[in-house]
């Protein structure tokens, strides 16, 4: 069973949740879009859409929160002050982050907030333009992928694995001021792709065994 939440503000359910968030912009009223949500149990599906104006879906001091296993998270963020921070934890889970521009900023972590495993999850994250960094930890478990799509502006991407598996990461970006990142680490099988196009690029990758 699926339930529909609409408005801005704190959000905390332990059940089936979709929930979507849109700000609006009227004359001379500038808005805030914020939503922190923390959603604990399985199998849920998770969608929030933030248009315009001050977005913020979690930030540095209350993280987005998605708790225990085979969720799915759907993130869309399209346009202005964006922002994101969120934790999932727990294997199997699907987070997908669409951006489309302004201010960006992203933090995705897995298997944090008083540990579980995030084998099997895959974060994926997709931005167009403007300031962008997006930055991804993907914490305790194995079997981690990620994958990183970004376009234009001032790029800054930087995923961290801490392994014990397989990992995998795959980052396209395409241009201005780039700089990459990646680092993964043991008990071996990781593999990186990164295809990046133009401008200012930076590209260190660290792996172990």
């Amino acid at each position: 069973m699926d339930k529909s939440f609409k408005g801005v503000g704190k959000l905390s359910r332990k059940l089936l949740a979709i929930l979507a968030i849109t700000g609006m912009l009227l004359p001379g009223i500038a808005l805030s879009n914020d939503v922190y949500v923390e959603q604990v149990g399985s199998g849920s599906t998770i969608s929030i859409t933030q248009e315009g104006t001050g977005n913020e879906a979690g930030n540095s001091t209350d993280s987005l929160y998605i708790g225990d296993g085979s969720n799915t998270v759907t993130i869309d963020q399209i346009g202005d002050g964006n922002t994101l921070a969120m934790t999932v934890n727990g294997s199997a889970t699907s987070a997908t982050i669409n951006t489309t521009g302004s201010n960006n900023t992203q933090t995705v972590s897995c298997g944090t907030q008083s540990t579980a495993s995030c084998a099997g999850s895959t974060i994926t994250q997709t931005v167009t333009g403007d300031s962008n960094i997006i930055t991804q930890n993907l914490g305790s478990g194995a079997n981690h992928t990620s994958n990183i799509t970004v376009t234009g502006d001032t790029n800054t991407i930087t995923h961290t694995s801490t392994a014990t598996g397989t990992t995998s990461m795959n980052a396209t970006v395409s241009g201005n001021l780039n700089t990459v990142g990646v680092t993964q680490s043991g008990m071996t099988t990781q593999n990186v792709t990164i295809n990046s196009t133009g401008n200012s690029n930076t590209i260190t990758v660290n792996q172990s065994n």
